[in-house]
């Protein structure tokens, strides 16, 4: 292998042109149409017979989480992109012994991106499209379908160990799950597609797709170190360089504080939800429970800041479901049961951990979150609580930390009843864009 650099048309992935197939159908979410689109058959057959007619001289089989995958591509680039995320074997047999086959053509002429997914027959076509991620979320978004039906909760988090911990970390982009799961005191699991068995806890990639934006030895010394590691092995791929959605994908054996290799991790004892709140609304840390750790799971909070994307001039509101709506085509309690019943099967603790605002109006201190982390995984929390009133929505708020005090760690007159007015608030946004879902 060897370095590569990548252009990509489009520079991100299209879950919009995504359709699904089937009898099968009738097990997706209907209520988020946006990606649970169902397509006309005679479509996917026509589409199906202009790809499965061109050749390809890349056959890579692999295996995830007990599903095999062989996938034929005609690009060399995206094959050793493959080759990063998964343990592949090189393929020369017509696919028969695979669960799932996914044909995948950058030459074909299409005027946008095309996905379609049968379900029945558990075949994925993918053309149009130079990303390299349609790949990866393909393959995410299958086994989220498939999982559940064996009692595995598939996950869009990261996963790490710290102190004879297994921890989990789920969030949007830009709530700095990468940043923080990657710390050097960690030793990662996988930075963004996890599995929680009756077992434990499971690698779905044994790859990484980390951000190049903003990328330091000194706030990503992990990963750093990892691209350098990749570049000096020839094993590094680089997507779309000096654009905002610019990515690095190389092979988990180059990160120096990672599993290499699938292990006993145990259950999580631990789960974080990030959210980048702008409104400084929410304290820093807080333990959620039962009603509550369900209601953020199913909402998948954060905000967006102005001039984080073009067009965007003002602070927005972001929800995705099960912190990854495109790749979890299920209904939404489907996967919020699973991981209920797993956090009280194995007792673990939650956390909602805010990167965003706090009272002072600027974002916390990335020290103040990642010593947050650490002392919430190790250490007995000193809390306030507090809940809105006539129902189940609570925050155990964490009101001293180290050298923290409350002022660094609370909203402002977080005791006032104008506070628990605008936690009302939150809650009832929370519940109404629930309710869209289920």
């Amino acid at each position: 292998m060897s370095n590569i650099n990548i252009t990509t048309q489009p520079t991100g992935r299209s879950p919009e042109n995504k359709y699904f197939f089937g009898n099968l159908t009738k097990e997706l979410d209907l209520t988020r149409p946006k990606y649970n689109k169902i397509g006309n058959i005679e479509d996917f057959n026509a589409f199906y017979n202009k790809l499965t007619g061109l050749s390809y001289k890349n056959r890579l089989r692999f295996k995830t989480v007990g599903i095999s995958f062989l996938v034929f591509t005609n690009d060399d680039r995206h094959a050793q992109f493959v080759r990063n995320m998964f343990n592949t074997e090189d393929e020369h047999d017509d696919g028969s012994a695979s669960d799932w086959i996914i044909f995948h053509n950058t030459e074909v002429e299409l005027s946008e991106p095309k996905i379609q997914v049968n379900l029945d027959h558990k075949i994925m076509l993918i053309g149009g499209t130079t990303f390299l991620g349609e790949i990866k979320k393909g393959v995410f978004g299958i086994v989220s379908f498939e999982l559940p039906k064996r009692n595995i909760l598939p996950m869009h988090c990261s996963a790490f160990t710290y102190k004879n911990t297994t921890n989990l970390m789920f969030g949007l982009s830009g709530t700095g799950k990468t940043t923080l799961s990657s710390d050097p005191d960690f030793r990662l699991i996988g930075d963004d597609e996890i599995a929680w068995s009756d077992d434990g806890i499971h690698m779905i990639e044994s790859g990484c797709y980390a951000k190049s934006e903003g990328l330091t030895p000194e706030t990503h010394e992990t990963i750093f170190n990892a691209v350098e590691n990749a570049r000096n092995k020839d094993c590094l791929v680089v997507e779309n360089p000096g654009v905002p959605n610019a990515r690095l994908s190389y092979p988990i054996t180059m990160v120096d504080n990672a599993y290499h290799k699938e292990q006993n991790f145990g259950h999580a004892t631990n789960i974080f939800f990030l959210a980048m709140d702008a409104e400084a609304m929410l304290p820093a840390l807080s333990i959620v429970k039962g009603d509550t750790a369900r209601l953020l799971f199913e909402t998948g909070y954060t905000s967006q800041m102005p001039g984080t994307e073009a067009g965007v001039d003002k602070i927005q509101k972001i929800y995705s479901p099960c912190y990854g709506s495109p790749f979890m085509p299920r209904r939404v309690r489907e996967y919020s049961n699973m991981l209920m019943d797993k956090i009280g099967q194995n007792d673990c603790t939650v956390f909602l951990l805010n990167t965003g605002m706090g009272s002072n109006g600027k974002r916390f201190p990335l020290e103040l979150t990642r010593n947050s982390i650490k002392t919430a995984i190790t250490d007995k929390l000193d809390t306030r609580y507090i809940r809105v009133k006539d129902s189940n929505f609570s925050l155990c708020m964490v009101q001293s930390l180290n050298n923290y005090t409350s002022s660094d760690l609370l909203p402002a007159d977080s005791q006032s009843s104008q506070y628990k007015q605008k936690l009302k608030e939150f809650k009832d946004n929370l519940e109404q864009v629930a309710s869209d879902f289920s």
